[in-house]
């Protein structure tokens, strides 16, 4: 007998053609981080790395947030296009140097993460609108297993580890802890 407790696999996308902080210790200009931050956005899947890495789903109603990376890693182990492509689903976006300083790239990226975080940086979206999103995000999904029982979504890193928690919270119980490698899944069970 098949199983048919509802399930949600959330999947973060593969490895892109490029990252913010390459060179983690190379020192550069806060201008140059804001332009590998937009670029970053636009960047597709390495082949090469991860063909041999992806795993397989199959059976599963699939959702993927509409950046190129997350669509191409749905295509990838679903072996089609995602049923759902939305915004809903992006990264929590880092917010934009607006003075221009110079450290190492990966010191430029963790103080915006910490600026949105502590709210000392303005960027597009700001935590209290994050949290709000990330609850939209569960509630969109809670509705999708609903009607389709199994469900994957593809996204990124970040949310996903905010909608990990939310998840939980919610009583969605899952082995997975922490945040989420390249092409890491987590299965989400409500028993």
């Amino acid at each position: 007998m098949p199983d048919t407790s509802p399930t949600i696999v959330l999947v973060r996308h593969g490895k892109p053609t490029m990252r913010v902080a390459s060179r983690p210790w190379q020192w550069i200009n806060s201008h140059e981080v804001n332009r590998r931050m937009d670029a970053y956005d636009q960047a597709s899947l390495d082949p090469h790395w991860n063909g041999p890495r992806a795993p397989r789903i199959e059976g599963h109603h699939s959702i993927s947030s509409d950046l190129v990376r997350a669509i191409e890693t749905a295509k990838l182990i679903v072996g089609e296009d995602p049923r759902e492509i939305s915004p809903l689903f992006r990264e929590v976006p880092l917010p934009r140097f607006r003075r221009n300083v110079r450290l190492p790239s990966m010191a430029l990226v963790t103080m915006s993460r910490l600026g949105w975080f502590w709210g000392f940086m303005e960027g597009e979206e700001s935590r209290r609108q994050t949290n709000a999103r990330v609850r939209e995000a569960a509630d969109h999904l809670e509705d999708r297993v609903q009607s389709h029982r199994k469900v994957a979504l593809f996204s990124h890193g970040f949310f996903l580890w905010l909608l990990s928690r939310e998840l939980g919270e919610r009583g969605w119980t899952s082995e997975k802890k922490g945040p989420f490698s390249y092409l890491e899944t987590a299965e989400f069970l409500r028993l």
